[in-house]
């Protein structure tokens, strides 16, 4: 993979690039044109393009052929990927899957260009807009994009889905094809979705359409022993997520929020210097200049080795106290957002252990289609690498209501806070901790999902 242009303010080493902080436009400038991520694994660099985040290849090259260079290249397990027989396959993805090493990769994937840089370069998707989850038969909202068709249709989270297109929940979920009931994420196409609330049935027509993602679920202050806490719920690292997320930061601290809890119970990853910027609003100003997070490459791609500083930020050194929600989701780019920040402020992590996702990508770029390979590996100032198993939580929590975003009586939330105030996690979070699961996280409560789906959490 060719290097990453050098800016002002940056030199090169064998393995490593490192640089004096500079403001936070420069930061967004260099990572806008290197990588981007998903699971962003680890997060993910920057926008996908021909010139900027993809290797050369012949121009003769099949599809299939043109994923096992990149396999056999720059992915993270380039040495390790099998010499698997690929006469037959037609596709990217069906090649992806013959020849991914796993474990450790369940993240890799394939996706069509123009979904791919509509989602992250302009917030962008097609489709209902929600998030779902399989709870012992059932299929509940576990998000639901604010103006999206669903949210015009009157679905909110929390919701309990018992029918898709006239078949019960219970059958679809047994069969293991509620993602294909669903349908592919095409304009145009009809689904007719049934509901409960309450204990009141809904059923309704929803059209799938464009719209607009928003990476601000929710934003509010919360009053607490005369003091004001800020509340985000930050659902993804895009483009757009940057604008929002310090107009969300800006509107607190006018406020006076000195505290903060950040949501990332819904946030699959995104790009890692967006994250990186974010960091900078959360960070002390000790921190600013220093270490955020190393991004390790295979043998091969030892040039492409980047040190990202925390940036400075408006927002730096702003708030006392953080808080973290977390779940299985919490992967990627916002796993290493907790990371990253953890050797200058060790906050407490609420809820249950996260995704284990301490990898990323550098996307691959041929025609319309982006091939996401895992092509580094995220390090911290002090050395953490390695959390495949998840980040364990400070104060354990495993109840989900899926009540409103912001809900003070949502458990996780009114743990955070109990945190917060007391410098303690409560007697039931103590209790759990002593039999929080160690091993590692699984989306076996996911309906299956596919291309940047997978990341994204979206149908």
């Amino acid at each position: 993979m060719t290097a990453p242009p050098l800016l002002p303010g940056w030199t090169r080493r064998p393995g490593r690039t490192t640089r004096t902080a500079p403001g936070a436009a420069l930061l967004g400038a260099l990572f806008a044109a290197l990588l981007a991520s998903g699971c962003g694994g680890s997060g993910g660099t920057g926008a996908a393009s021909d010139a900027a985040g993809s290797t050369a290849q012949p121009a003769d090259l099949t599809e299939v052929g043109w994923v096992r260079s990149v396999m056999k290249s720059v992915y993270l397990y380039a040495d390790r990927v099998p010499a698997a027989d690929l006469s037959g396959l037609e596709t990217a993805s069906q090649a992806l899957e013959a020849l991914r090493v796993n474990p450790p990769d369940r993240f890799s994937y394939v996706e069509k260009r123009t979904t791919y840089d509509g989602f992250f370069d302009e917030g962008t998707s097609v489709g209902l807009g929600i998030g779902l989850r399989i709870e012992a038969g059932a299929v509940v909202l576990r998000f639901v994009i604010p103006g999206s068709p669903a949210e015009r249709a009157g679905l909110r989270r929390g919701d309990r889905i018992v029918s898709i297109d006239g078949v019960d929940i219970a059958t679809l979920v047994a069969a293991g094809t509620v993602t294909t009931a669903l349908g592919p994420s095409e304009a145009g196409l009809v689904v007719r979705l049934g509901w409960r609330r309450e204990g009141t049935v809904t059923e309704a027509d929803v059209t799938k359409a464009s719209y607009t993602v928003a990476p601000i679920l929710a934003s509010r202050v919360i009053e607490r022993a005369g003091a004001r806490i800020g509340y985000i719920a930050l659902y993804t690292f895009t483009e757009t997520a940057r604008p929002a997320w310090d107009a969300a930061v800006a509107a607190l601290r006018e406020a006076g929020a000195r505290a903060l809890v950040v949501d990332l119970r819904e946030n699959g990853g995104g790009r890692l210097y967006v994250a990186a910027d974010i960091a900078g609003s959360l960070a002390p100003s000790s921190a600013v200049g220093q270490t955020f997070t190393e991004l390790r490459h295979n043998a091969a791609n030892l040039a492409n080795d980047l040190s990202i500083p925390v940036p400075a930020r408006p927002a730096t050194g702003a708030f006392e106290q953080v808080a973290w929600l977390v779940s299985d989701i919490t992967c990627s780019a916002s796993e290493s957002l907790i990371v990253g920040l953890r050797p200058f402020r060790d906050d407490p992590l609420i809820g249950t252990r996260t995704c284990g996702k301490p990898v990323g990508f550098e996307p691959q770029v041929r025609g319309d289609v982006v091939l996401s390979a895992v092509s580094f590996i995220g390090r911290n100032r002090d050395g953490l690498t390695d959390w495949f198993d998840g980040l364990a939580p400070t104060c354990p929590v495993s109840t989900e209501p899926y009540l409103p975003f912001g809900d003070e009586a949502d458990p996780r939330l009114a743990e955070a806070l109990q945190r917060l105030g007391s410098g303690a996690c409560s007697p039931a979070a103590q209790a759990a901790s002593k039999s929080v699961r160690t091993s590692p996280s699984t989306s076996a409560r996911l309906p299956a999902s596919f291309g940047l789906a997978s990341e994204t959490g979206l149908f």
